[in-house]
């Protein structure tokens, strides 16, 4: 056998080893650092079409570390409320965020997402009273009646004008749709090959928490100079305090839904020159365990004079409180998410869109408290449900 043959069958063998070793060796070390991706954070570099026209699908679809943030505005639906003059066939405008961070791995195409969903709506029949005294005319040059130290601040509030006004009233307030919505998810995310025409479906399934805040809650003022035909009115309140008053009587009941649920779902893309297409699905359903807090406040503003006018102080003001009753429950909670985007890329990691999200949790809410202290049967029920619905606009980090 020559010399070069030698050489050569021993160099076959050396790089086979090695190869082996190196096999051998991957299935004992530690993952990579996820952190390794991008090491030089060149986000706001620029891309071009051109780049994009010869990228294809599985490259465009990120790895590594990513982040999102949308702003939301979602309208929500009403309570279902004894009621019946109540509207709950409305839906009223709410505003939110959602937060997502995850991390898909360059190799294996598998990853984890979180998701925190975060809305509220704040909907108030309002009717504005004036006070019995109308104004603190002491307050009409910008400061304040009785300043304390150190910054100047009135140090009898109730006594004030309202801040921004300059003068005194009183706003009764009856809630129509108040609640305050949070979402919380985890999920095991996978990545599948792309489509013929470059759809790419990522399947995922996780657990998801809810925290769901709602409040029923009815107000009434009676004044000493109400007339005498209005229950409760004029001769009650100059009998017990000797001079005129306002009673300000606030009833509610505030129902907190805590929600464990499985979830599963997809994430379907599709990228088309600088733009992605995107829509997700999820459903989820779990236990729901609810907790409802019913009690009555009372405010009496006591005046120094039986018939103040422009100017008169305030007395002294009481506060009074039932003591609460707190009702628990559980139920079986359902739903589905469904979410649709349009994503621009405008350098290589950030893009920004726009699109729209329906949550509905079809059943196994409690809303609206289990009574009501003008009329007992007014409260709802504890298997409701709740839709979200409208539009979202945001930017996405590196996915």
């Amino acid at each position: 056998m020559s010399v070069r043959k030698l050489t050569a069958k021993i160099f076959g063998s050396l790089v086979m080893l090695c190869g082996m070793a190196s096999a051998q060796a991957q299935e004992h070390v530690p993952p990579a650092d996820p952190f390794a991706f991008d090491p030089d954070w060149r986000w706001f570099e620029p891309i071009y079409d051109m780049d994009l026209a010869d990228m294809k699908p599985k490259h465009r679809a990120n790895t590594g570390w990513f982040a999102t943030y949308d702003r939301l505005n979602l309208y929500g639906s009403r309570p279902e409320l004894a009621d019946p003059n109540h509207g709950e066939t409305k839906m009223d405008s709410g505003w939110g965020h959602r937060y997502e961070i995850g991390y898909m791995l360059p190799d294996e195409d598998n990853g984890w997402l979180f998701s925190w969903v975060d809305a509220d709506v704040g909907q108030f029949f309002t009717v504005r009273r004036e006070r019995l005294n109308r104004a603190n005319l002491d307050e009409l040059d910008g400061g304040a009646t009785n300043p304390a130290p150190p910054f100047g601040f009135e140090a009898i509030p109730g006594d004030a004008n309202n801040i921004g006004y300059n003068r005194r009233f009183i706003d009764i307030q009856d809630t129509e749709n108040v609640f305050d919505f949070d979402s919380y998810e985890l999920s095991k995310t996978w990545r599948l090959e792309p489509y013929h025409y470059g759809g790419i479906l990522e399947p995922m399934i996780g657990i998801r928490w809810f925290r769901i805040e709602d409040l029923n809650a009815r107000q009434t003022l009676i004044s000493s100079s109400d007339p005498p035909l209005i229950p409760g009115g004029d001769p009650p309140l100059i009998d017990i305090y000797g001079s005129a008053a306002e009673q300000l009587t606030t009833a509610q009941a505030r129902t907190d839904n805590e929600a464990i649920t499985g979830q599963i779902g997809f994430r379907y893309t599709k990228f088309r020159d600088r733009f992605m297409f995107s829509s997700d699905f999820r459903v989820f359903s779990g236990a729901n365990f609810q907790c409802s807090r019913t009690n009555t406040t009372q405010e009496i503003t006591v005046y120094q004079d039986d018939d103040p006018a422009i100017g008169d102080d305030v007395e002294r003001i009481i506060n009074y409180g039932t003591e609460p009753i707190y009702t628990r429950n559980e139920e079986f909670l359902l739903g589905f998410d469904v979410r649709g985007e349009i994503a621009y890329q405008l350098t290589r990691s950030i893009s920004i869109r726009g699109g729209f999200q329906l949550i509905d949790v079809a059943d196994g809410l409690w809303r609206g408290g289990p009574l009501d202290f003008r009329n007992p049967v007014a409260g709802g029920d504890n298997d409701q449900d709740l839709l979200l619905f409208g539009a979202t606009f945001g930017l996405t980090l590196n996915r």
